[in-house]
């Protein structure tokens, strides 16, 4: 038994380093040493697959602490924790295999599940109707190492309450120590609204970014705190960190991100007070009549900015009233894209310019009373709202598809609440409509859902709903 097993060890390390030179070749001659790591990176999968559940702990955990590759490499890629996503998406069909008793049809039909899905399916069709199939397809690839651990992965994993606590004390150590640091070195510079920006790098590519993902965990550390023993060190120091996210939010000096923490807040208590179903249907209900009212004989001309007006302020005070008059830059730059991506849509409106496309299209379609002296968009970023978003470049199906998800997202919330005779689910049920709520107005005015930051934590958040629901209904049908 012991030759056996030296023989197999030896063939196994002799075809390892066989694998090693034939991949330190392969690098050679395609000049990418990246190529040389692949035996390692079958020596951590092996590790892996008797630790299945290992990398979404390290996904968790690496999330708020990823930051772009590319200022180290010539790579797109979030690093470390998109390698991570990619490792739990290979290990996708083990899980399902190993918890095929959690995924049930009752998950795979659940209408958030079957609205994700459509949603998906939707942008494959938008990417090969797109005119650059290469690059849309490229988006595609990554919604799906997105989407499988996120959601499909994080599914079986939130099914034992254990990894809930893990998954939790694993991003809240990171994400915390992470404010810890921006805010003493904000304080290096006083707090200034207009060095907002370098007490934040590497790990956020901007304010808008850090400000959303913090005001969105904080709705999570208020489902944390309020299901926590009364009077456990846990309590008090979550307490004490709830204060502490209230003033990196205040000083990370995104518009979005306070509006999140309201909004948030706000859902929480109209679900309370079983007002949760009227909020969505009442929203695009004023986002309609508003939208036309602004059409109507090209109104929306009357409240072009002025060029020379139209500036970033150095002041909060200065920056917030110009945020109320509509002078200051960001919002004119953002009424310049939104004008140009309704413009657009006429033209394609099925399936929209293709994924990643926008850039490329939206100038044609922009007015020159819009524009503004940041027009010129060196960054490449696109619509700053992400239902414009869908809409410019998947079409209406996709804008509408996500408006229903939004919708059912908060329709569920309030039924399994109200459905729900438990007191610590329905905590957590609230905190889950707070993230979710604060994710929908920090994602109205960007495209965050495509990143790592937002996007973990709106999808993992579907995935808890979708559990709830199914476990609520079961619990109540089986009496």
């Amino acid at each position: 038994m012991f030759k056996s097993f030296e023989q197999n060890t030896r063939i196994f390390f002799s075809g390892l380093g066989l694998l090693f030179m034939l991949c330190l070749v392969m690098a050679f001659l395609n000049e990418n040493l990246l190529l040389s790591l692949i035996p390692f990176g079958l020596l951590v999968a092996l590790y892996f697959v008797p630790n299945i559940e290992l990398p979404m702990h390290l996904l968790l955990f690496a999330v708020p602490l990823s930051f772009p590759l590319t200022r180290l490499l010539p790579i797109e890629m979030d690093f470390p924790d998109e390698a991570l996503q990619l490792i739990v998406t290979a290990f996708m069909l083990f899980y399902f295999i190993k918890k095929r008793p959690v995924y049930k049809l009752n998950f795979l039909l659940h209408p958030i599940t079957l609205l994700v899905i459509a949603s998906f399916v939707w942008t494959m069709l938008a990417a090969i109707a797109s005119d650059s199939v290469a690059l849309s397809l490229k988006f595609v690839i990554k919604k799906v190492w997105y989407l499988i651990p996120f959601f499909f992965f994080a599914f079986g994993y939130f099914s034992d309450t254990r990894n809930l606590r893990i998954a939790f004390w694993l991003m809240f150590t990171s994400l915390t120590s992470i404010v810890l640091m921006v805010m003493y070195k904000a304080k290096g510079v006083g707090f200034s609204f207009t060095d907002v920006h370098d007490p934040i790098q590497p790990f956020f590519i901007n304010h808008v970014m850090y400000g959303s993902m913090i005001s969105c965990f904080f709705f999570v550390i208020i489902g944390a705190y309020y299901t926590s023993r009364k009077g456990s060190v846990y309590r008090s120091l979550l307490a004490i960190s709830l204060l502490i996210y209230l003033v990196a939010i205040y000083f990370s000096y995104s518009r979005g991100a306070w509006g999140g923490v309201l909004f948030g807040i706000g859902m929480m208590v109209a679900i309370r007070l079983k007002l949760g179903k009227l909020v969505m249907p009442t929203i695009y209900t004023l986002l309609i009549i508003f939208v036309l009212w602004l059409s109507a004989d090209n109104r929306y001309l009357q409240y072009r900015p002025n060029f020379d007006k139209t500036v970033m302020h150095e002041d909060l005070s200065d920056h917030l009233m110009a945020t109320v008059q509509g002078t200051d830059i960001s919002s004119a730059e953002r009424y310049f894209r939104w004008i140009a991506t309704v413009r657009m849509s006429r033209d394609y409106p099925i399936f929209g310019v293709g994924p990643n496309r926008f850039y490329d299209h939206y100038r044609a379609y922009s007015i020159t009373e819009y524009k503004t002296w940041v027009s010129r968009n060196l960054e490449k970023s696109t619509t700053h709202n992400y239902f414009l978003f869908m809409l410019a470049e998947q079409g209406l199906a996709a804008m509408l598809l996500y408006a229903a998800l939004i919708f059912l997202i908060f329709w569920k919330g309030q039924e399994l609440y109200n459905l729900s005779a438990n007191h610590q689910e329905k905590i957590l049920i609230l905190a889950l409509l707070g993230l979710l709520g604060a994710v929908f107005v920090n994602n109205f005015f960007s495209e965050l859902l495509e990143t790592d930051k937002i996007g973990s934590l709106f999808y993992c958040g579907l995935a808890l709903l979708v559990l709830a629901d199914i476990r609520i209904r079961s619990r109540n049908i089986n009496g």
